[in-house]
């Protein structure tokens, strides 16, 4: 054998080796517990034993907690699902005596699709919201989301809670055998969306359970818009960690990609367009994982949703451990969640100009507040923009007039100095300088405008305050400030009108600012190229964006062409003209 078959012969064997070693197959022998777990299904047959029956007598080693030919079934063997059906005047939600109180359904009472039904955020993907799972490096995962526990309500197929004037609780005890179980303990409040958890770990010192209780978020936030894939396209998970001001966003783009974070965990949460989860401990964990998972289709069109868990250790030597939570159902309402102090208005998606975003909302919300029509608020609040931009939009204007009756004197210097450029240059700003012109400052107004109108964009496109706002009076034409002004289609093609309102005024705004007779040539065709880009890039915009562009423009054009006379230019600075010169006479 030569020297390079043999070179082939020891790659290939090397390859072989490395492709074994670090198989699944290989791992799960010789290293258990080093990939990633994957999510145990527990039968519900699973139930354990309680304390009221039998003592578990004391053992030296702990009894590992998931072997199923330890657990007692005869407490929980004749139980049946209970539904507990939890009124308040902000929601209605859902709760399942499996897994020790799982939440099944969460209805928000004043936000409403656009089928008139109630907004729903627990999604059909999810699998035992708010079940627990206990974790450990020396024992095999168990959770507890199939198994039955005891409501202290009685048991049933559904029960009715209803709570409007003080808070109300209501517990679920999970027996899991040997004298171990879960007691948990749901606090509801009248006028908040939120609710509190508590958890108790009662005898667990004679069982081996892991490391970590964990709290689940599964199947992330339901969709809740008409377009579904808008709505999930800001499915995100967001987490406060360690001595972090401002919570940090997790995203993934592999399916079933998953992430565990070791760090000391203030809250953790995962949203949608308009609503959010979040569990919030009562004191920071050290742990949690969060997990993406991909619908139907695997690839970049398709939707994402975000799994975590919440994970909380536990001493086994006590009698009793406490797990506490605040979870938070609910809208994205930057005032709310800015309520808890605790950064949640981070998950917001205020983009790069967040401050002026805020300003705005502040504004809407302000003014909404004498004027309960938001139509007549943005028109309000385009009034002001346009007066606060008053003085340098006028200097724009002047700018410009300024720029256009100077234009015979630089294509005259253009002439002049047509092959030397550095003394065109510096005659041409000799010009500027005598005329008193920047020939940047009609920019200025248009570089203040953008960072608006970016924030603009973030504020219509996910503040929920503006989910749904009609203009009243318009209705029949902008009813919902949030999306398009689709008033038909052709060809399977929305129309939608105030785009092309938007373009035509700013065509003829452009068009004013640039007088064919005197403009650059190189310039002449810049209105409809603007024009045409803000049109295409505009078409699918809400139309509280569209109808906010259009009245700017509407009241530019108002005011270059009322209150913004034509300046003349210094009587020092005339146009060059050409001189006559006289005839000579013709000698006879």
């Amino acid at each position: 054998m030569s020297e390079q078959n043999r070179t082939l012969v020891a790659i290939a064997l090397m390859g072989l080796i490395l492709m074994v070693f670090f198989s699944d197959w290989y791992q799960e022998r010789v290293a258990p517990g080093s990939t990633a777990p994957q999510k145990p299904h527990i039968e519900s047959s699973f139930a354990g034993e309680s304390d009221t029956t039998k003592q578990a007598e004391p053992i030296d080693t702990p009894i590992v907690l998931a072997s199923p030919s330890l657990l007692d079934t005869m407490v929980t063997a004749n139980l049946k699902e209970t539904m507990i059906v939890v009124t308040t005047p902000l929601y209605e939600m859902h709760f399942s005596n499996r897994g020790g109180g799982t939440l099944e359904k969460a209805y928000l009472n004043d936000y409403l699709k656009k089928d008139g039904s109630r907004v729903q955020l627990i999604s059909d993907l999810a699998e035992g919201v708010l079940a627990n799972q206990f974790i450990g490096y020396d024992v095999e995962d168990f959770d507890t989301q199939d198994l039955l526990s005891i409501c202290s309500l009685g048991e049933g197929y559904e029960f009715d809670f209803s709570v409007y004037d003080v808070p109300a609780s209501f517990s679920f005890e999970l027996p899991l055998g040997l004298g171990a179980k879960v007691v948990r303990t749901f606090t509801f409040y009248p006028d908040s969306f939120h609710f509190d958890l508590s958890q108790e770990l009662i005898n667990f010192d004679q069982v081996n359970a892991g490391r970590y209780f964990a709290t689940s978020w599964s199947g992330g936030v339901a969709p809740t818009e008409k377009n579904r894939k808008d709505d999930l396209y800001y499915s995100e998970m967001f987490a406060l960690i360690g001595d972090d001001s401002s919570p940090s966003d997790y995203s993934a783009d592999e399916d079933r990609e998953s992430e565990v974070q070791t760090a000391l965990t203030t809250w953790v949460g995962t949203r949608s367009k308009y609503f959010t989860a979040i569990l919030i401990p009562e004191r920071p964990v050290s742990e949690f994982k969060m997990t993406r998972y991909q619908t139907a289709g695997g690839n970049e069109s398709s939707e994402k949703i975000y799994d975590f868990d919440v994970r909380d250790s536990f001493d086994r030597r006590t009698a009793v451990s406490h797990s506490n939570y605040r979870v938070y159902v609910g809208p994205l309402d930057f005032d709310i969640l800015k309520g808890y102090h605790l950064s949640l208005g981070g998950m917001m998606n205020w983009g790069w100009f967040g401050l002026i975003g805020k300003g705005a909302l502040w504004v809407f919300k302000s003014l909404y507040k004498v004027i309960p029509n938001y139509g007549i608020v943005l028109i309000i609040f385009s009034i002001l923009v346009k007066l606060l931009l008053a003085p340098l939009t006028k200097k724009q204007f002047s700018s410009t007039q300024s720029m256009q009756q100077a234009q015979p004197q630089i294509t005259a210097l253009k002439e002049k100095y047509k092959d030397d450029p550095k003394r065109l240059n510096e005659e041409t700003m000799k010009l500027y300088k005598e005329l008193g012109v920047n020939p940047l400052g009609g920019c200025l107004p248009l570089v203040i405008q953008m960072p608006i109108l970016i924030a603009m964009f973030n504020l219509f496109r996910t503040t929920i305050e503006l989910r749904g706002a009609a203009f009243y009076g318009l209705e029949f034409w902008i009813s919902d400030l949030s999306l398009p002004d689709t008033v038909g289609h052709i060809a399977g093609l929305d129309i939608n009108l105030l785009p092309i309102i938007m373009s035509a005024t700013m065509m003829l705004q452009q068009k004013l600012m640039t007088p064919a007779a005197n403009a650059n040539p190189q310039m002449k065709n810049m209105p409809y190229i603007m024009t045409a880009v803000f049109f295409f890039m505009f078409y699918t915009f809400p139309s509280g964006l569209n109808l906010y562009y259009t009245l700017f423009n509407i009241m530019s054009i108002i005011q270059q062409k009322f209150f913004t006379p034509m300046q003349a230019l210094p009587a020092s600075v005339t146009a060059p003209t050409q001189t006559a010169r006289p005839k000579k006479k013709r000698k006879k």
